[in-house]
């Protein structure tokens, strides 16, 4: 019983704190970590091929960099840490730079990993909330995400490492004193706004979720990371079968499951197919599927917000914001469903 109270307490401190965890990161990033950060960053600029790596909810972050990356004209693939261990190790030479991101820096994959890559000559860029790690002292550079530490399930550690993660990306961009600093203000600002609001509101969202039926979380560009984690929380904490698909490969198949039990969560943050995102939710509903937005309010007919969308959201972060009600709302399903939320039965923490 000691256990279930101080589980539960612990993942709500979590995410009421997120607003001061990134403030932490990102006041270390322009302190401490400047250095290390415009070295790595260096270090991605002079490299001939740059691989993104993670397991769980580390991979995920790992998806926003690779957009962004993607923007500037670099392709830097996503590869789950196991597989490139296993099966994808022939894409590692002297040549490659793999950003490896852990929150803890010991999990099995990134400590088997590491020899391998000494062995190749890659260079590493670790990512990590933990300094004293393997990850920390074996890679070529270190950027010490600084997130204030998570219980089990990560939620103020995941956000703080999109935060480095899109550091990283200005530094190899040449852009760290640029305007994503200013961002990432107004991100700390907003947060200490939208965590308390939306907290305050999310009791009532498990009369969405805890149906018993699989929920669809649907995403585009750098929020599909939001959808896989959201995915990821819902199985983990919640216990309950959810699945994270982008919202155009969903036309093509999975849409036949629609009908009166269907239940969906579309992440339309996204500016670039906000529309696109917007049309697929009024054709859910008109099927009577079961939908909730998250992102500002497209203004359709029937689209229902699953919470106020700030208008201080920056756009460039709106992937930091929209996993939030997700994190929400699987800790509560949990309790309404008489679980312990983020207490594990099977999973590695």
């Amino acid at each position: 019983m000691t256990l279930t109270v101080q589980t539960n307490e612990s993942m709500v401190e979590n995410m009421l704190a997120q607003a001061d965890s990134l403030r932490a990161v990102v006041d270390h990033q322009y302190g401490p970590g400047r250095g290390p950060l415009l070295k790595a960053g260096e270090l991605l600029r002079s490299s001939r091929q740059i691989v993104l790596s993670g397991m769980g909810t580390s991979l995920h972050a790992c998806y926003p960099l690779a957009d962004f990356l993607a923007s500037r004209g670099v392709a830097a693939p996503v590869v789950e840490t196991a597989e490139l261990l296993h099966f994808q190790a022939n894409l590692l030479n002297p040549d490659t730079t793999v950003v490896l991101v852990s929150r803890s820096g010991e999990n099995a994959e990134t400590t088997k990993l590491l020899p391998m890559l000494r062995q190749r000559y890659c260079k590493v860029i670790g990512v990590v909330n933990a300094p004293e790690s393997s990850l920390a002292r074996e890679a070529t550079h270190t950027i010490l995400v600084n997130s204030l530490p998570d219980q089990l399930v990560a939620i103020q550690s995941y956000s703080g490492t999109l935060a480095a993660l899109a550091l990283l990306g200005a530094a190899f961009a040449s852009e760290f004193e640029g305007s994503v600093k200013a961002d990432l203000e107004a991100a700390v600002s907003a947060l200490a706004h939208c965590v308390p609001d939306w907290f305050r509101f999310s009791g009532s969202w498990p009369g969405f979720f805890a149906h018993g039926v699989p929920l669809y979380i649907l995403g585009r560009g750098p929020s599909l990371a939001s959808a896989q984690i959201g995915a990821f929380l819902f199985q983990k904490v919640a216990k309950m079968s959810a699945i994270a698909i982008s919202a155009a490969q969903f036309r093509y198949g999975p849409v036949e499951v629609v009908n009166d039990r269907f239940r969906a969560v579309i992440l339309g943050s996204q500016r670039a197919t906000a529309e696109m995102d917007a049309d697929l939710a009024e054709k859910l509903i008109q099927t009577e599927g079961n939908v909730r937005w998250i992102g500002p309010d497209p203004g359709r007919r029937g689209v229902v917000p699953l919470c106020d969308w700030a208008a201080d959201i920056p756009e460039r972060l709106a992937h930091l914001f929209d996993i939030i009600p997700l994190q929400m709302a699987a800790y509560h399903t949990a309790q309404w469903q008489g679980f312990t939320a983020g207490q594990l039965k099977f999973a590695a923490p």
